[in-house]
């Protein structure tokens, strides 16, 4: 097995310098790239985690998109929250869930939906 020559004061590998580095570095951004879903996938696999157990390789990809993004941490967060409260406060849920849209609002709300469904 070779050795590679090191320069004595940066135990860099002779010859390779910052370019080199700036070239693993670039390939490992890639790679944690393409495991990590974008923010869409990440807060559907936030509320599916709370569900059910997720596949491994989607774990670690979510793992590393929330090291990197303030805001989907911040979703998580705020998405526990939300389950604990609803657990500690079940009157008040079913309260809430037995009041009736009025016919406008449901109007309003299938015509909002349209409009989305048709833009996607």
């Amino acid at each position: 097995m070779a050795t590679m020559p090191y320069q004595k004061a940066t135990l860099q590998p002779a010859g390779r310098g910052m370019k080199g580095l700036k070239r693993l570095a670039g390939g490992l951004r890639n790679s944690l790239g393409a495991l990590s879903p974008n923010c869409r996938e990440a807060s559907r696999l936030l509320s599916d985690s709370m569900d059910r157990p997720l596949p491994f390789l989607k774990r670690i990809g979510l793992q590393i998109h929330l090291v990197l993004c303030r805001w989907c941490r911040r979703y998580g967060k705020q998405i526990r929250f939300l389950r604990c409260a609803a657990r500690e406060h079940p009157d008040r849920l079913s309260a809430a869930a037995s009041t009736a849209l009025s016919p406008e609002a449901c109007e309003r709300l299938k015509k909002a939906l349209r409009k989305e469904t048709e833009q996607n």
